[in-house]
């Protein structure tokens, strides 16, 4: 060891120590720049815990790579923002079926709003708050609509509470706002936890709002032409005798076309829906086709693609069975807990389904008139409830029969079962999916209904279409059956004779010169996806060259 002059042997040392630890660190930090380390794909996962005695606890366990060994709990969600790759974030939420229905529903939203926070934020403040403070006539609007739907939430709560012991139904319609109520609970703990200082707080009106997105569109058109209209009526009434002379000088003709209503221009963008169901040669399998746009605002484009695993059961008793459709994915958006686009996938016990719907127009605005929107149920929270108690196509239509007031639609649903040669009656599940139910004998109800499940000409494809105050559903498998009209593309315009009249509009016949070219070539899902990005029900449809109106292509 060289000793410096004038220096003392324990500075020495110490200044020798010094020298020796930076050359391991030195040396470290080489062997540890070659080591592998994990790589993550920006997948973040949370468990909801929950005891009678503790109540909730959320775990987070930040990016995760082995999702299979995350802890379940009551609860468990995995969640990836890929907006920027690909235009899409992901979301798994799971529930366990040991746990009572209203604490999976809870644990559910708490799990969701928490990782999804930030885009429900910007979901709200690019729809409902921009749209909301456009001008005075928008905000006249939300503000009867908050308080409409806020009316509406304690209505829908003390009859869920009355009825869903007993009724499936009323059942998951609680089970909705109850998920609906920890998304909100989840949001703030979210924004909390991130130290977030957000300029606006979302009130719980405006996460109804945000779910009522499938319905803002009737009851706008219910606002403007019977809230809007009275008040009008009332203030036309103290008029002076001058306003009704000076009317009165004008010109006939001014007069008609004053007071002649624009009509609604339906080659404007609108969603777009195909189905084809066909066999190939001699084959014994059915094929679907399926194609579905979805046409919306360029505001509401934070998508989400989402798949709900929830093991409720038909009533608040754990005892009871738990519900057929407990797998649902479907395309939506933040904050929402339905599908707004109108696209499901629904699986489990013996179901195995699709379900499409497309806005239905109506030039009708009489049958607003029977019309109670204060008894109105969102359309989404409907829709989530016939997901999953439905067995069968024709229970699924009949649960969408209930409460239809707004958000008015054509619905397809395929039952996907009975396309297969050998149609089972319990088809293949998960392994955490088997023990559901222990069988039962079969009783004389139970064999007719597995008579009916193999019978491809009934239940197969149900049409379900909805005006205000008026529904029309019917199984039309035969009709698809057939090779004369095996396809099926729904733009608005009702399929139903009944509701084609009811809704004041006449026969659609766009589509009739490419009826036999379609049946030709859509053999495929390239074809689908070709004729599904060119022919968005836009008012080109025959021409050469489509127009960007910003239909969504999923």
């Amino acid at each position: 060891m060289l000793k410096v002059v004038g220096a003392s042997w324990q500075k020495t040392r110490i200044g020798t120590y010094i020298l020796i630890g930076a050359g391991l660190l030195v040396i470290g930090a080489f062997f540890i720049s070659y080591m592998e380390r994990p790589k993550y794909n920006g997948t973040y996962c949370a468990t909801a815990f929950w005891s009678k005695q503790t109540g909730f606890h959320i775990e987070y366990w930040k990016q995760q790579n082995d999702l299979l060994n995350i802890p379940k709990g009551a609860a468990r969600v995995c969640y990836k923002d890929s907006i920027y790759e690909n235009g899409w974030a992901q979301i798994e939420v799971e529930t366990q079926r040991t746990y009572p229905d209203w604490v999976q529903a809870f644990g559910a939203g708490i799990l969701e709003g928490s990782l999804t926070w930030n885009n429900i934020y910007n979901q709200w403040k690019n729809t409902i708050e921009s749209s909301c403070n456009r001008d005075e006539s928008s905000q006249n609007f939300c503000t009867w609509l908050r308080e409409l739907l806020d009316e509406n939430y304690m209505s829908i709560k003390e009859t869920a509470l009355q009825r869903g012991e007993h009724d499936h139904y009323w059942h998951q319609i609680s089970l909705y706002f109850r998920q609906l109520e920890g998304l909100e609970t989840g949001y703030i703990r979210g924004a909390s936890r991130a130290r977030s200082d957000l300029e606006e707080e979302i009130p719980f009106s405006d996460f109804l709002l945000l779910n009522a997105a499938a319905d803002i569109q009737d009851l706008k058109i219910y606002f403007e032409n019977f809230v809007l209209k009275t008040d009008n009526q009332t203030a036309d009434a103290a008029q002076t005798k001058n306003t009704a002379v000076e009317v009165e000088d004008k010109p006939a003709d001014a007069i008609a076309a004053a007071a002649e209503t624009e009509p609604k221009n339906f080659f404007l963008p609108s969603a777009t829906m195909l189905t084809k169901i066909f066999q190939t040669g001699d084959s014994p399998t059915w094929r679907l086709l399926f194609g579905h746009s979805t046409a919306a605002s360029y505001a509401s484009m934070l998508r989400i693609q989402k798949r709900y695993k929830f093991h409720y059961h038909f009533s608040p008793n754990q005892r009871s069975n738990t519900v057929p459709g407990v797998d649902i994915t479907f395309t939506g958006y933040p904050g929402i807990l339905g599908s707004t686009d109108d696209f499901y996938i629904v699986k489990g016990r013996q179901v195995q389904s699709i379900v499409g719907g497309v806005g239905i127009k109506n030039e009708n605005l009489d049958l607003w008139k029977t019309v109670n929107v204060t008894q109105a149920l969102p359309l989404a929270a409907r829709v989530m409830a016939a997901n999953r108690i439905a067995q069968n196509r024709r229970t699924w239509a009949k649960a969408m029969s209930r409460h239809p007031f707004t958000g008015c639609k054509q619905w397809i649903t395929v039952d996907l079962n009975k396309l297969r040669p050998q149609d089972n009656l319990y088809m293949t599940l998960a392994e955490d999916e088997k023990h559901d139910d222990a069988a039962l004998p079969l009783n004389a109800a139970d064999e007719a209904a597995i008579s009916e499940r193999h019978n491809r000409n009934k239940g197969l494809v149900w049409i379900v279409e909805q005006l205000p105050g008026r529904m029309h559903l019917k199984d039309v498998s035969e009709n698809f059956l057939t090779g004369e009209n095996s396809t099926w593309i729904a733009n608005g315009v009702p399929y139903f004779e009944e509701m084609l009249q009811a809704s004041g509009l006449t026969a659609d016949n766009t589509y009739d010169d490419m009826k036999a070219k379609l049946e030709d070539e859509l053999t495929n899902l390239e074809a689908v996806d070709q004729f599904m990005r060119k022919h968005g029900f836009r008012g080109d449809l025959l021409g050469e060259e489509s127009v960007a109106y910003g239909n969504i292509d999923i």
